[in-house]
């Protein structure tokens, strides 16, 4: 009897916090971010090492049908499409670039426990404070796309993948003068990078041209903006 009322209180627990996260998350909408497979992984950050040489920028389309409203278009997960943002590359090169901090700080003998934290946290509230400007930016241009939050969080995230390579650099090659170079061709790498990929968030194809001739030029004020705070924060961080 008591093993029973103790999983009935657990499930009831469960259904509680799923309750509760569902309220404030869409969870089958976050796993759309965690749909990636390995050669993606691999492939993507080819594409941010060496943006250069990406040809298409387009983002592929899956019609799906709709008991309601008919059949319409969402984009393709990661898994099937390389242009397609995810969360999966953006989180584990955060937490990789947390511990390597702590690794460095190490071999300088000056790392204390309370570093990680302070990394983590200001590296968190540089994300929060990008999101924020550019959705507040959207909203004062009156840009109507719709910028999905987590598309602005893993654009945001992905600026650890340079920032990372260049600390394992520094550790097996410490010289400023190669670290700073490779990390500004980086920089410049994730800039492009991020410029072709958010421009359809900013710029999206649209028949309307009254719009275009209105908004198009304060709308690439906004996109040269957001590219520019990154390539700023990555050199920050």
């Amino acid at each position: 009897l008591g093993m029973q009322l103790g999983s009935q209180a657990l499930a009831q627990g469960q259904a509680v916090v799923h309750q509760n996260i569902n309220r404030f998350i869409n969870i089958p909408k976050l796993k759309y971010y965690f749909n990636v497979s390995n050669s993606y992984v691999l492939n993507k950050l080819r594409v941010l090492v060496f943006s250069f040489r990406q040809k298409s920028w387009t983002r592929l389309v899956l019609r799906v049908d709709n008991s309601a409203t008919g059949p319409v278009e969402v984009f393709k997960p990661p898994r099937e499409d390389l242009n397609a943002p995810d969360l999966y590359i953006p989180i584990m090169s955060f937490v990789t670039y947390v511990l390597l901090v702590g690794v460095t700080l190490n071999t300088r003998k000056e790392f204390k426990p309370e570093v990680l934290g302070m990394t983590s946290s200001t590296a968190l509230l540089i994300i929060a404070f990008e999101v924020l400007a550019f959705k507040l930016c959207c909203y004062l241009l009156s840009v109507t796309t719709d910028v999905p939050w987590f598309d602005l969080i893993a654009y945001c995230g992905y600026k650890f993948v340079p920032v990372l390579i260049c600390l394992m650099l520094n550790l097996v090659f410490p010289i400023p003068a190669v670290v700073y170079g490779v990390l500004a061709y980086l920089i410049v790498s994730y800039s492009f990078f991020t410029l072709r990929s958010v421009k359809y968030l900013v710029l999206p194809d649209t028949n309307n041209s009254t719009l275009i001739a209105t908004q198009r030029q304060q709308r690439i004020y906004l996109l040269f903006m957001f590219v520019g705070i990154q390539a700023l924060t990555s050199f920050f961080l």
